[in-house]
């Protein structure tokens, strides 16, 4: 049985971090140089990850590039550090981190002819506490949500790292936190999280072409649109559905899946998943493979969902069918439990076939591999110096 003194002790943890008070700082880059820095020739990077190394409050984040992913065992000595805990995007050729820690910041990376990860520009936000995700439309168009003290919906340019507009949607509510977001058509959606005070799900809906709110649509068969910034609860299927995943933890709701019809603005009324009574459990995350099956991770004890227990990961990565609401099981018996609400959950689909997702644990941190066909899974890499936060693939 949850027990909600712990919730509540867990959820006050997380809105005193997210709304400290930050020092002011001024907003811009850390270049007047509009450049890319070009990757001479050299060492070729294909791929790039992050892994997190640190304890309690004091981590740091080392970004490193790989020629391919042909690797059993990687450790940060080759890394670059940024200097706070990171996600990692990419445009296709260089790398975003998004951080964090106050002020909310955002760095863009090239590589060497080394295939070490440089510092580029970034993007700085006085008074907020973190980014929370990114979404990269093209090489001269990004929308970033930033949190915990001033929340904001800004757009920049990936290529200049400037701030291009700022997106107001105040209309959609006070002491709400700006989360996952999506882009489908000319929409951006975002979801937003209340922790449960509401007791309804929420998502702002804005029109790319004013960039401004077109409206919020709630749903109250379920709640808390929480996400971290390595974990995502927005997807889209190939028929151009929407699917968002609650969480439910604080409002009394269960775990759920809504979704966005193709051409629709507001949520399905004839679907939900209902992920509590199909699982039994509470539900984090959700990464769409094809065909309807995604993947999504359930907690085995929410008493230790943040993981203020730091021995004793709770989370599994569980499949589910989305178009039939259906529970397909745990994703490997074989796996262990890892922390994925306080260090780390993604999935990366690297091919038609193989999708890798990391393990964050107190025996092992590795990234691992799943094969969408036959549900094999095996182990990809090991990291010997922390856990996987971010993996991201670069075109030539």
């Amino acid at each position: 049985m949850v027990n909600k003194k712990k919730l509540k002790q867990a959820r006050h943890i997380i809105v005193r971090i997210l709304i400290l008070v930050t020092i002011s700082m001024t907003s811009g880059c850390s270049s007047d140089d509009d450049s890319t820095i070009p990757q001479e020739t050299g060492v070729e990077v294909n791929h790039a990850l992050s892994i997190v190394s640190g304890a309690g409050e004091v981590k740091t984040t080392f970004l490193q590039g790989l020629t391919d992913l042909n690797v059993s065992s990687i450790d940060n000595t080759k890394g670059t550090e940024v200097g706070q805990f990171s996600s990692i995007y990419s445009d296709g050729k260089s790398m975003f981190t998004a951080g964090f820690g106050a002020p909310a910041t955002m760095k863009k990376y090239v590589f060497d002819k080394e295939g070490k990860a440089i510092l580029d520009q970034e993007i700085i936000i006085p008074g907020s506490n973190s980014f929370s995700s990114l979404e990269i439309l093209n090489e001269t168009t990004g929308y970033a949500t930033v949190g915990g003290g001033i929340s904001k919906v800004i757009q920049f340019n990936p290529n200049t790292m400037r701030i291009t507009g700022e997106i107001n949607i105040k209309d959609a509510g006070d002491g709400l936190f700006y989360s996952d977001m999506i882009i489908r058509d000319s929409n951006l959606f975002i979801a937003l999280n209340d922790f449960g005070g509401s007791g309804t799900a929420k998502v702002a809906v804005v029109d790319l072409n004013t960039n401004s709110l077109s409206k919020v649509i709630t749903d109250d068969r379920t709640a808390t649109l929480f996400n971290t910034l390595t974990t995502e609860i927005m997807t889209v299927d190939e028929k151009g559905d929407i699917y968002i995943q609650a969480s439910g933890l604080f409002s009394g709701k269960p775990s759920g899946v809504l979704r966005i019809k193709a051409g629709q603005t507001d949520f399905d009324t004839e679907y939900f998943f209902d992920l509590k009574a199909a699982v039994g459990k509470t539900c984090f995350g959700l990464y769409y493979f094809k065909d309807g099956v995604a993947c999504t991770t359930v907690s085995e004890n929410d008493d230790n969902f943040f993981g203020i227990d730091g021995t004793n990961p709770v989370f599994r990565y569980q499949k589910i069918d989305l178009s039939k609401t259906q529970d397909m099981g745990d994703l490997d018996a074989s796996l262990p439990n890892t922390f994925a609400a306080s260090r780390t959950s993604f999935m990366k689909q690297i091919s038609e076939e193989n999708v890798l997702f990391p393990i964050a644990g107190t025996e092992e941190d590795a990234l691992y591999s799943y094969e969408i066909s036959s549900g094999k899974v095996s182990k990809k890499m090991k990291s010997t110096s922390g856990y996987i936060t971010g993996l991201i693939t670069l075109k030539q």
